[in-house]
């Protein structure tokens, strides 16, 4: 009759009781469901049981799209199903909610891997860092090696086959290879020591942050393909080709003999077909590691970059003062082309032996495959995850 209901306050908590209590219940039932269906996909993925996981985590997913974990699993089924462009889906979106993670960046590596489309799983991998799953991160590390050198080698080809249509590109200004200087001496260690240079140089360019230096094994494929890999001499007139092929603005060319030891270095255009500059450097073998940096301040100041404190700080830390280090050093990597693995393990060791804090030797040695492993072309990258996962294996029993 539209008059007013009265409660009594004993009456109004009790009514609030129940109502809270209802609640209670359906937030534990609506919980509980959801846990069960986790719980389900959890079962059916220990089971092997791909296809019924996928669909139990995509129905839970569907109500719970925030759950990242969940996502993950969804990934990792998808990926052991062979459903390879879903199981990149929906861990990129895993790693796009939480970057770095570390089951979601494994098997987003993987997943690339076995669609060998490795130079996305190169980017997906490197500087990968997982100190709760260290055995993990170091088979990563030698399986990067691996993408890096194959990848290369395709490159390499791809260029060489498109090289008509490179030669009307421009290449970013600030890129810059650094190729094998010639050797005017008969010192098979001076040769081995050059190697080990232009691998350090390379690194010191790297922290000059508006330079884009070419890998090193990139340069090394090339020159393989074009069957320069063993003298890697490349000269002021066929620098600007090599430029080319490489996608580098700059070349550097140059020239090392023994006594003191002197270099000559030149900085070729590759679109221009120009020297840019030239510099001669000549210092006595126990100062050798001056340098890289050496080398890198003046490439800089050709290039008319003005070097930050930090960069100058960074370029006056030298590699190692050991020059029988750097020769070891060189030689392994001369082994790594070579696909020898377990020579170059050792010669990285070596390097280490005579100076513990040389860190280029330590990533090579770290990131060398183990000696069972197949040369580059006659690698089975799909035989890669079975690999990784028995390591995955041995980082959660441990």
């Amino acid at each position: 009759r539209g008059e007013d209901i009265k409660i009594e306050p004993q009456e109004e908590e009790v009514f609030m009781r129940k109502i809270y209590g209802i609640c209670l219940i359906s937030l534990f039932i609506l919980t509980s469901l959801a846990g069960c269906a986790k719980l389900k996909a959890g079962i059916a993925l220990s089971s092997k049981n791909y296809p019924e996981a996928i669909q139990i985590y995509n129905a839970y997913l569907a109500e719970n799209p925030d759950d990242i974990h969940a996502r993950s699993r969804l990934g990792f089924a998808c990926f052991k199903a062979g459903k390879l462009d879903q199981a990149i889906k929906e861990l990129s979106r895993v790693l796009q909610q939480k970057p770095g993670e570390p089951y979601a960046t494994l098997y987003l590596g993987l997943a690339y891997v076995n669609k060998e489309e490795f130079g996305k799983a190169i980017k997906i991998w490197e500087g990968y860092k997982n100190k709760k799953a260290p055995l993990v991160e170091a088979e990563i590390k030698k399986q990067l090696t691996l993408l890096r050198i194959v990848e290369s080698q395709r490159l390499a080809k791809k260029a060489l086959q498109e090289e008509k249509k490179l030669q009307t590109l421009q290449p970013d200004r600030n890129t810059i290879a650094i190729t094998y200087f010639k050797n005017l001496s008969n010192s098979k260690e001076l040769a081995a020591f050059q190697k080990g240079l232009i691998a350090m140089i390379i690194s010191d360019l790297s922290k000059i942050s508006s330079l884009k230096p070419v890998e090193r094994l990139k340069l090394q494929a090339l020159l393989q393909e074009i069957q320069l890999g063993q003298t890697g001499i490349v000269d002021p007139s066929t620098a600007p080709r090599i430029g080319r092929l490489l996608g580098a603005e700059n070349v550097v060319v140059g020239t090392i003999d023994k006594g003191s030891i002197r270099l000559a270095t030149t900085l070729v255009s590759s679109s221009s077909e120009q020297i840019k500059g030239s510099a001669s450097f000549s210092v006595p073998e126990d100062a050798f590691f001056e340098i890289p940096k050496l080398i890198a301040q003046k490439l800089a100041e050709i290039l008319g970059l003005h070097l930050t404190p930090e960069e100058i700080k960074a370029l006056s830390t030298p590699h190692t003062k050991k020059f029988k280090a750097v020769v070891y050093y060189g030689e392994a990597l001369d082994a790594l082309d070579a696909g020898d693995w377990k020579k170059a393990k050792d010669l990285f060791l070596m390097a280490l032996k005579i100076d513990p804090y040389f860190y280029l030797a330590r990533d090579g040695a770290d990131s060398t495959p183990d000696p069972s492993t197949p040369a580059p072309s006659k690698v089975n990258f799909k035989q890669l995850a079975p690999a990784i996962e028995k390591t995955v294996q041995k980082d959660r029993k441990s």
